[in-house]
């Protein structure tokens, strides 16, 4: 009785870091997707801003992306992963690059069309 406390104590904090570990990859996409979702509406509100207020909200935006590419460039599959899982991961994360980018290419045309960066 006295080993199969200390047992069930290992066991239990083993695999309550395997769970924490698998779903720290779903944690940082959900983080990253309510950041993307906030920069999406931030670059709105860019939009639907005359001319010469859009530098806030687009100085905010800006922010934002960089913030996001950062995290992007820091996070990677976790070791251990399946290829399918491993597969999977990418795909979310080359989607979150690509939103970013397309964000990225709407804030530059706004900066464009008001000629505010590109005389």
């Amino acid at each position: 009785m006295k080993l199969l406390k200390p047992l069930l104590l290992i066991g239990s904090l083993l695999l309550s870091s395997a769970v924490w570990a698998e779903g720290g990859g779903d944690r940082m996409f959900e983080r990253l997707e309510k950041l993307r979702d906030k920069a999406e509406a931030v670059l709105i509100q860019a939009e639907q801003s005359p001319a010469g207020e859009r530098h806030v909200h687009m100085a905010e935006h800006m922010k934002m992306l960089a913030e996001m590419m950062s995290q992007l460039h820091n996070e990677h599959p976790a070791p251990g992963m399946s290829t399918e899982e491993h597969l999977a991961w990418m795909e979310q994360h080359d989607k979150l690059v690509d939103d970013v980018l397309g964000q990225m290419m709407r804030e530059h045309k706004l900066m464009t069309v008001d000629k505010e960066c590109h005389p």
